[in-house]
This record gives C-alpha cells, sequence and structure tokens, in this order.
C-alpha cells in the first residue's frame, strides 16, 4: 500500500472525512498509487523534513536551558532548511504540483484555493525564519548575549509555522490534488518531480541531505 493510500485509511480512522466526503473518498481508494507516485514523492520528503523539526525542538529545549549546542548543528539545520526543504521540497510544490492544480481551479474548493495561497505564503515565512536564524548564529558564534534569544525566537517562529503547514498539505490539499488530476497529469509531474531533482544534483542530492539529518539525530 503506497504511503498516501496509509493517509487517506489514517484520515478515516481518524474521522477527517465525513458522509458528504464519501464519493471522494472512493475516488482516492480506487485511484492505483505505483510506488513512488508524484504524492509520494512529497510525502517521503516530508518525513525527512519531520525528523529535522524533532532535531530542532531538541535544540529549542537546550538553548531554552541554557545549555550550550556547537555551532556545526545550527549550521547544517540552516543548510537543511534551505537547501532540501525550501529549494528541493517547496519548489517542486510551488513550481509544478501548485502551478497544475491552478488549472483546475473550478473542480478546487475554495477554501483549497485559500490554503494554496497561505501555503506559498508560508514557504516565504518560513525561508524567512531560517535567514533569522543564520543571524543569530554568526552572532551567537561572536558571543553576543542576545544571540541565543534571537535564535530560539527564529526557532519558535519556524515550528510554529511549518507543523501545521505539513497537516494543512496533507490533509487538505494533497487529497485534492488525486481528486483533480487525470492519471496523465499524474505522470506527468511525476516525471517532471524526477527532472528537477535531476536538475539539482539527483539522487545524490538526497543522500546528502540524508546523511545530514541522521549526523543531527546521532548528536542528539
Amino acid at each position: 500500500m503506497c504511503g498516501f493510500r496509509l493517509k487517506v485509511v489514517s484520515m478515516l480512522q481518524r474521522g477527517k472525512f465525513f458522509e458528504e466526503d464519501v464519493n471522494k473518498v472512493g475516488t482516492l481508494w480506487n485511484w492505483r498509487c505505483p510506488p513512488m507516485y508524484p504524492i509520494d514523492i512529497l510525502l517521503e520528503e516530508h518525513k525527512l523534513v519531520d525528523r529535522v523539526f524533532e532535531i530542532i525542538e531538541k535544540v529549542r529545549d537546550k538553548l531554552e536551558d541554557k545549555e550550550e549546542v556547537p555551532a556545526t548543528v545550527f549550521w547544517k539545520i540552516v543548510d537543511f532548511i534551505r537547501g532540501y526543504a525550501d529549494v528541493i521540497h517547496h519548489s517542486k510544490e510551488e513550481d509544478i504540483l501548485f502551478d497544475q492544480m491552478r488549472e483546475h481551479d473550478e473542480e478546487l474548493s475554495d477554501d483549497v484555493q485559500d490554503n494554496i495561497a497561505v501555503l506559498i505564503e508560508e514557504h516565504i515565512e518560513g525561508l524567512d525564519y531560517a535567514n533569522e536564524m543564520h543571524k543569530g548564529i554568526r552572532a551567537y558564534r561572536r558571543g553576543d548575549p542576545d544571540a541565543r534569544e534571537e535564535i530560539l525566537d527564529a526557532v519558535n517562529n519556524y515550528l510554529k509555522i511549518m507543523k501545521p503547514h505539513f497537516k494543512m498539505e496533507e490533509d487538505d490539499v494533497f487529497p485534492a490534488m488525486v481528486g483533480v488530476l487525470s492519471k496523465e497529469e499524474k505522470d506527468k509531474m511525476k516525471a517532471d518531480f524526477e527532472r528537477f531533482d535531476e536538475i539539482l544534483g539527483g539522487k545524490e542530492v538526497h543522500k546528502r541531505y540524508a546523511k545530514i539529518v541522521d549526523e543531527l539525530e546521532k548528536a542528539f
């Protein structure tokens, strides 16, 4: 069973679908979901980012307890947010997924269209907070006494936006995408995702960021 179908099962178990959605759920369930279909690619990327959310929370706890955190940990987190979460992942959503969904505006609810606009704005805000982290880290290394609070503010704001952000995508926007796009459009999207990754370095760039996450987890 593919990742997205598992997500549908989970949503059913948690009561995320109601009676009026039965026909839509049937469409989702009957949709053939080959390995690494476009939504599965995005969900796999979410899993890696989720692991970094957990690391960031541990870093925040250490900062709040006045414990020292190696500068290398901060650099790796910022590198991951900028290079993986923003460039690799968010670019797929904005430049491929959302662009394709805009061609189906009449089939999408107003709520879904509004949520897509919110998601794009949150991508920008998330990157802004990563840049604030970077600024705070530079001050932290210089021994600035206010740097710890600057980093904490940036970290808390980033988590406050991006954790619910993923939930909105997985519970609302991704299911809507499955419901409106044709098999041909999904096939093209998968190919576009793969082509985009190749431009950035293919599997090697994904391995690089997976290694960074492994290293961060070992540090905590």
